[in-house]
């Protein structure tokens, strides 16, 4: 079902033959996706999936299926030297009707006045149209800078967000010189960090180099605005998988969720909760990230990422290869693909596949170890051998990370027990990122319950949930002080995810957002809420409806029409639970509310 306060932002039309003028296009896109995010309750697409649709003729239909949202806009932007005139309208995507069009003549010099007067002006107009909204009296903040430094820092970001290493270098230099004549402009620092942390993370660069060139860039911007939403994301990657400090990690990520929400937070959070071992909402974090960003190469990686870790190969396999059709040049699914092949007992298919591997470097170790992988899975111990010989040759390298990995993984396919832990307590004493992802490997679990293992583990994570001891069940299963905290904690999940609008919610469903076994919820219900799991779920419903029914925009539907849009699924379910909660019928409620 489709969340009414959802949008999306299509990349703004250059109407100029002027190139300059299609920087200033992809700025105002992007600015005004940025506004529209601050409003709370609002779901706004991404700068990814909605920049997936630019220069493409797409219809209102397809919106809808493709990035799941009721409401899209569109514009255009045609600019002369003493003038900028911004047309705007509104689609709704389920019926195809243009709630409004708009057209701005500007000064372009006042390009901040623009941006916010927009982004405001599309905000009041949403709320109009779609229920409320909680809007600030500004979405927009003026930089000061003028604006032909502006404009230069805008050219310099349209090429970096190309995401090629030709156009970031391109990008990067003209950010360089923007900083030089406007050093305390935080954007350019940001936006050379995050190029070359993306071309790192990408194997597009030397991951130390690249990270080792981002450093001062990001040194800067945290001195100029630690509270910066990215300032906070990128010192949670830092505690996270430098610090191994995952408490920090949590602590900056929920405080750039709470400046600006958006899927790369998501998607941050869903990692940490892998790292922990916590699957099931490690998926429920990514989902979120899929909703806003449904065309981000690496949040269908992930999925499948996750879906391998759960041993859920021919599940996987679809969005890891969805996710090369979304970005040819991501280096991470052709692993998992091979292993999804090789673990489904297609062991030729998979040594074909890694052979035929195109536009991987070699150096990248993917070829190299998924062969030495499959060997392993075959027992071709000849050939395994001299995998292994190679990969060892690189553990002097800068991908020693990789090499560790997959000697580890090969030698416990192998049987080698001993020599894996030996690796393992190597890969821990050079403080390797790998260690924090081989809790949830399943090529690992032969040796999960080694103690030696799980002490080098614990070193690294010392809360490591995996080999926490597990709670036993006992006869009051949650205490009174338990039952209050996870009461408040289940209210926010519910009015922050609307997991009533969901029909097909369950128990368990509702379960995996707490962390708890199904039975702690359902005496969580029972003892904190006097409701079992549909009276607790279906008063949410009603409370929905009662305000859907009023509003508007919904005049023109029926009862039942809004009774589903709000989570039911069932006439009968409705009808008893609206007046089993209300002490009237529906019909009678709308009348005296009319």
């Amino acid at each position: 079902m489709i969340d009414k306060k959802s949008i999306a932002v299509l990349p703004f039309v250059n109407m100029s033959n002027n190139i300059e003028n299609e920087y200033f296009c992809d700025g105002l896109t992007e600015e005004i996706i940025n506004a529209l995010a601050k409003i709370k309750d609002l779901s706004v697409t991404s700068r990814t999936s909605s920049f997936y649709f630019k220069n493409k003729t797409v219809t209102a239909k397809e919106i809808r299926e493709r990035l799941n949202v009721a409401t899209f806009i569109e514009g255009s932007v045609r600019a002369s030297k003493n003038k900028i005139r911004i047309t705007v309208q509104m689609i709704d995507t389920g019926n195809d009707l243009h709630f409004w069009s708009e057209t701005f003549d500007r000064n372009p010099d006042n390009v901040f006045q623009i941006q916010d007067e927009v982004s405001l002006f599309i905000a009041e107009k949403l709320r109009e149209h779609i229920g409320h909204l909680e809007i600030e009296d500004k979405l927009v903040e003026p930089i000061n800078v003028p604006v032909a430094i502006y404009r230069e820092y805008l050219k310099g970001r349209y090429y970096i967000m190309k995401l090629d290493v030709k156009n970031s270098i391109k990008g990067i230099n003209i950010l360089k010189d923007v900083i030089k004549k406007e050093p305390n402009f935080i954007q350019p620092y940001l936006d050379i960090n995050l190029s070359y942390t993306y071309m790192g993370t990408l194997g597009l660069l030397p991951a130390d180099e690249a990270f080792q060139n981002a450093q001062p860039f990001f040194q800067k911007a945290i001195e100029l605005n630690p509270n910066s939403s990215r300032v906070q994301l990128n010192l949670s990657w830092i505690e996270c998988w430098h610090n191994w400090n995952l408490e920090k990690a949590y602590e900056h990520a929920n405080k750039a969720l709470e400046i600006q929400p958006s899927d790369d937070i998501y998607l941050t959070i869903s990692n940490y909760l892998t790292v922990e071992g916590k699957l099931d909402s490690a998926h429920n974090f990514l989902d979120k990230a899929l909703q806003l960003d449904p065309f981000s190469a690496m949040n269908h990686h992930y999925k499948g990422f996750l879906l391998y870790l759960q041993e859920k190969y021919n599940d996987a396999l679809p969005y890891l290869q969805k996710a090369l059709e979304l970005n040819t040049d991501l280096v991470f699914p052709p692993l998992y693909i091979g292993e999804c092949l090789l673990f489904t007992g297609k062991q030729e298919e998979a040594v074909t596949y890694y052979n035929n591997l195109k536009g991987i470097p070699v150096t990248d170790l993917t070829q190299l170890g998924g062969l030495a992988l499959c060997y392993a899975k075959m027992n071709d111990y000849k050939k395994c051998e001299e995998k292994v010989i190679e990969l060892e040759t690189y553990l002097e390298s800068k991908n020693i990370d990789k090499a560790f990995n997959f000697l580890i993984l090969v030698n416990v396919l192998l049987g080698n027990y001993n020599k894996a832990i030996d690796l393992v307590e190597q890969a821990f004493e050079n403080h390797l990122p790998l260690i924090l992802l081989l809790n949830t490997e399943p090529i690992i679990k032969p040796i999960k319950n080694n103690k030696r293992f799980k002490s080098i583990m614990l070193k690294a994570i010392p809360d490591n949930v995996n080999y926490k001891q597990k709670k036993k069940y006992k006869q009051a299963l949650l205490d009174t002080n338990e039952i209050k905290k996870y009461s408040k904690e289940l209210e926010q999940i519910m009015i922050d995810y609307k997991l009533y609008l969901n029909p097909d919610l369950s128990l368990k469903d509702l379960a995996s957002y707490l962390e708890l076994p199904a039975n702690y919820v359902s005496q969580l219900l029972n003892l904190g809420f006097q409701k079992n799991f549909s009276e607790y779920v279906n008063t949410f419903r009603v409370n929905e409806f009662k305000e859907r029914v009023l509003q508007k925009e919904n005049k023109g539907l029926t009862i039942m029409a809004v009774a589903y849009d709000s989570g039911f699924n069932s006439k009968t379910v409705f009808n008893t639970f609206f007046k089993k909660i209300e002490g009237i019928t529906p019909n009678a409620y709308l009348k005296s509310n009319s």
